[in-house]
């Protein structure tokens, strides 16, 4: 399994597991990137799991974009700009 599978299996377990908390999503993120996964990559993923997605899934999914791109408070920014 790649790292870009892993990434979008783990984190559609997680949006359901934590009841779609941001801030425990967030070091999802930051576990992947730490492992290796780059920007675009992730942003690519997201974008996957959000044309399979419900409309209340599909907003955590754009809140978790704006911390991949950089659109959110600077020290929530996974990938420094």
């Amino acid at each position: 399994m790649t790292l870009n599978e892993q990434f979008m299996k783990v984190l559609s377990s997680e949006i359901k597991e934590k009841n779609n908390n941001l801030l425990v999503l967030h070091k999802c993120l930051m576990k992947f990137k730490n492992a290796g996964m780059d920007k675009e990559s992730m942003i690519k993923s997201l974008k996957e799991l959000r044309n399979s997605s419900d409309s209340e899934t599909e907003d955590v999914l754009l809140e978790l974009m704006d911390f991949v791109v950089g659109y959110c408070n600077p020290n929530l920014s996974i990938f420094e700009s």
